[in-house]
């Protein structure tokens, strides 16, 4: 896809992994070790995919929200390419975050696993004005898990601004409405589930707003046209977590 040219943003902050650790077995000294059980896991769109040792007789593995010690599915037998439903963009949850835990019941004990492939981080790029006054921008995706996009906020000097996100008093319980976001060109959603909001790491999808953040208001008494300025974008994902950059625009005759 050729992409459209960055305007202006701020840079992008390094990303690291962090390596899951697991509670041992109670084996003896000379069985294997409780890593050897669990044989590592990544991410495939919107599942966790858990690769088991199939040496060991595993009856059952699950998935936790550890902060919460609730458990989110359970899957009984598991084969040894182990999969879990994570990302839900029908109702804006996943459940891909810092809080994941792996348990994992064998004859001989139980192990866990924290899941973690480091934190979401959406990087936004070629943000320009739409024919009906929308935002049009690139989101790129990276970090090591599925990022969901809960909301897009436009704000800063543009005519119509949204909320900012960012700010000390936002309250994310207030986002009762949907993302503000629709995928175009290949990301165009084929179906309700909303598969364009979830984007895999590595990967960049184009979006556009479905509001007018560039709309001016028919009282307005500023002069937008032919004016360089500068706004803010942010991704709110649905992990928790956001990201904000800035972008400059021109208006065209109003």
């Amino acid at each position: 896809m050729k992409r459209r040219r960055l305007l202006v943003t701020l840079g992008a902050a390094a990303l690291g992994s962090v390596t899951g650790c697991a509670e041992p077995l109670p084996f003896g000294n000379d069985s294997p070790r409780a890593s050897s059980v669990v044989e590592g896991y990544h991410y495939e769109d919107t599942e966790l995919v858990v690769r088991l040792d199939e040496e060991f007789d595993i009856t059952e593995a699950s998935i936790y929200n550890s902060s919460r010690d609730t458990q989110y599915a359970s899957i009984e037998n598991p084969s040894t390419n182990c999969r879990f439903q994570v990302v839900f963009p029908d109702r804006l949850e996943t459940y891909a975050t810092k809080s994941l835990k792996l348990e994992v019941d064998t004859e001989r004990g139980t192990i866990t696993e924290w899941i973690w492939k480091g934190p979401v981080h959406g990087h936004t790029s070629a943000v320009e004005v739409g024919p009906e006054s929308q935002a049009q921008f690139d989101i790129t995706n990276q970090g090591e898990t599925p990022l969901l996009v809960r909301f897009v906020a436009i704000s800063g000097d543009v005519p119509a601004p949204t909320v900012d996100p960012q700010h000390e008093s936002f309250d994310r319980s207030t986002l009762g409405f949907g993302p503000g976001v629709v995928g175009t060109e290949s990301n165009r959603p084929q179906s309700p589930s909303r598969s364009d909001l979830v984007i895999s790491p590595g990967e960049t999808a184009p979006f556009e707003t479905t509001y007018s953040p560039f709309a001016v208001p028919e009282d307005s008494n500023t002069e937008w046209s032919g004016i360089d300025r500068t706004g803010e974008i942010t991704i709110v994902a649905a992990s928790g977590s956001s990201m904000k950059y800035n972008f400059t625009y021109q208006l065209g005759s109003q």
